[in-house]
């Protein structure tokens, strides 16, 4: 009964144990025992927490495979080729076009990642020619470049980060690489200030380890076992031991689920059961999937602890490790480790490769050479592996929803039309329901407006008390389309 009265008063709960004397934490999803008799707010009173993401790749879009012929909500719009794989969560989308930088001029990428993540450098500007009196000290494409503002993930982190072990959490997936220099934010999302970066983690081992080790950035509220050490020192857990963090924490969740009721401890079964596959789907050092024999959430070795068979796979598969490091944010999301989560998929200007679909040039070279079917694919191939995190993210269930409906995320590109960088006709996924504050299922078409009104409009959305947002194009109009 004490461990049921924990949850009943917690936001998150972890099982823990040790590892060969590694300590293991291993969060559970938001639990029916922890809320209300709805479903949507925890027992103690608190809302469940609406989780803010952005999900940014390099180098732009381009509309003829991107924008829908109609605009509107439901059935009044389709998706259209590039944004096929969201078919089975359109009803969580908003998609946003026609957005401009300034009066909409030539700019590069540098100028432009700063102006969609940042609002600008700092310096106020309203039309591209005033561009030319920033700073001397100010670069934005050679290695010198960063970030002179904050990134709006950690403003929003700054805002409402309270208890949860992660203020946000950085990943990304593809290194920067390129014929020329971008500084920080080529291989950097998120910024606290100028060189001030916090750097994505690409290695789903490395992610996993952070996540379901005991030594939490900060010491979190609720779980069994005692708390976590503050030295965020991540350590190489079932990877190391070639046993499963399962093995660990089994007597805790066995005990924890006699006092849950049916649906709960199905939910720590599946969760137990999901932990596992990550655990063999990740590669170990030698290039295999991991081996450990841990137990499932049912206590047994049972058919349904194992991972159907399937090839092996290494690092060098991009889709399997996307995938997986998709399943450990919605991990860490469903746990409320974070509210504030970042991917990096490629930088601005990325001359990245994708032999997985058998294009084997350089991303940025692809948009000023012949320009054809190659980017385009690219682009989609980028979409697929947002989509399926939204996907995951609506199989996934928190409260009397989803993850999905409790979550916001800023799909954005630096750049609205790649091969002539004119910075008009922005299109924006967003990819979620914000606690129900954006419907969703929506194309909004908007020629004209800025992309600062709609970060604005985010913000709010988000909860800041904040009323005007960017120096380029400073604004304090918001986008109330987007939710009407």
């Amino acid at each position: 009964m004490e461990l049921l009265k924990k949850l009943k008063v917690s936001r998150r709960f972890a099982l823990r144990g040790m590892l060969g004397g590694i300590g293991v934490a291993m969060w559970l999803p938001v639990l029916d025992a922890m809320c209300d008799s709805s479903g949507t707010a925890f027992a103690a009173g608190d809302p469940l927490p609406t989780s803010f993401g952005i999900w940014f790749w390099g180098n732009g879009i381009h509309p003829d495979v991107w924008t829908p012929t109609t605009t509107g909500s439901g059935d009044a719009w389709q998706l259209t080729t590039n944004l096929q794989d969201f078919a089975g969560v359109k009803s969580a989308m908003t998609l946003v076009t026609g957005l401009d930088m300034m009066d909409a001029k030539f700019k590069g990428h540098g100028w432009g990642v700063a102006y969609v993540l940042a609002g600008g450098d700092g310096t106020p500007c309203t039309v591209t020619d005033d561009l030319f009196k920033l700073p001397s000290s100010h670069h934005f494409e050679t290695s010198d470049a960063t970030q002179y503002q904050p990134t709006v993930d950690q403003t929003i982190a700054d805002a409402i980060h309270t208890n949860e072990p992660f203020k946000s959490f950085e990943t990304g997936m593809i290194p920067f690489s390129g014929d020329v220099a971008m500084g920080t934010p080529g291989s950097n999302l998120a910024h606290r200030g100028p060189n001030d970066f916090l750097p994505p983690k690409r290695d789903p081992k490395v992610i996993f380890d952070a996540l379901f080790s005991a030594n939490q950035p900060t010491t979190p509220a609720g779980g069994a076992g005692g708390g976590g050490g503050d030295t965020g020192v991540p350590t190489d857990i079932s990877f190391r031991m070639r046993r499963s963090v399962l093995d660990a924490v089994l007597q805790d969740a066995n005990r924890l689920k006699m006092t849950l009721g049916a649906e709960d401890s199905k939910r720590i079964d599946s969760h137990m059961d999901g932990i596992r596959s990550l655990e063999q789907r990740i590669p170990t050092a030698s290039g295999s999937g991991g081996t450990g024999t841990g137990t499932g959430g049912s206590g047994s070795t049972a058919a349904a602890c194992k991972t159907p068979d399937a090839p092996p796979m290494t690092l060098a598969d991009m889709t399997a490790t996307s995938q997986v490091i998709n399943r450990l944010v919605v991990a860490a999301l469903s746990c409320n480790l974070t509210r504030v989560y970042t991917h990096l998929w490629s930088g601005p200007r990325s001359d990245s490769t994708y032999p997985i679909i058998q294009i084997n040039g350089a991303h940025h070279a692809y948009t000023h050479g012949t320009d054809a079917q190659e980017p385009r694919s690219i682009e989609r191939y980028i979409m697929s592996q947002y989509a399926d995190l939204a996907n995951v993210m609506q199989a996934t269930s928190m409260g009397a929803g989803t993850v999905l409906d409790n979550t916001l995320i800023y799909g954005v590109s630096e750049l609205a039309a790649p091969a002539s960088h004119i910075m008009t006709n922005y299109h924006i996924v967003l990819m979620g329901h914000a606690g129900g504050k954006l419907p969703g299922n929506r194309h909004v078409r908007l020629p004209g407006r800025k992309v600062t009104e709609l970060v604005l409009t985010l913000q709010q959305m988000m909860g800041l008390n904040v009323t005007t947002w960017g120096s380029w194009d400073q604004t304090s109009k918001t986008m109330p389309e987007i939710m009407t």
